[in-house]
């Protein structure tokens, strides 16, 4: 029996929709890339669900994810709203690598590789020429 199975894409947010905010800047005024905001309009039509997943303000709150929930989320949702990103969730709490730390997973794109390629490179890029799909 085949399974029906929604295909995500978790989208991180700083770094990723927007820069990195610097000394002295705030959250709310830091531009979208649109980049990466046309890129998921596509995929969006090719019926992906798309999900925010970003670690903004883990190490301010140490982790607390009630305050984030609180004081963060309704700052990025607003954020996602005015600069029209498409997004059928928004998942805060993920974890914060530190400064010098990093994420290692198989199934990672970078923005500049979403941004360049289409599906069928991705998929490429993800699991080698001989990929059936993701």
């Amino acid at each position: 029996m085949k399974e029906n199975y929604a295909n995500y894409i978790y989208v991180d947010l700083d770094g990723t929709l927007c820069p990195l905010k610097g000394q002295g800047e705030r959250y709310e005024d830091l531009p979208a890339n649109e980049e990466v905001i046309r890129r998921l309009l596509v995929a969006r039509k090719q019926g992906y669900q798309i999900v925010i997943h970003t670690a903004r303000n883990m190490r301010t709150y140490q982790g607390e994810l009630s305050r984030i929930n609180i004081e963060t989320a309704p700052c990025i949702l607003e954020w996602l709203k005015k600069r029209n990103v498409p997004f059928d969730g928004l998942l805060v709490g993920k974890p914060w690598p530190g400064p010098r730390g990093y994420y290692v997973d198989d199934r990672t794109v970078r923005p500049d590789e979403f941004v360049r390629l289409d599906e069928e490179g991705i998929r490429t890029l993800l699991m080698g020429p001989e990929a059936g799909g993701i």
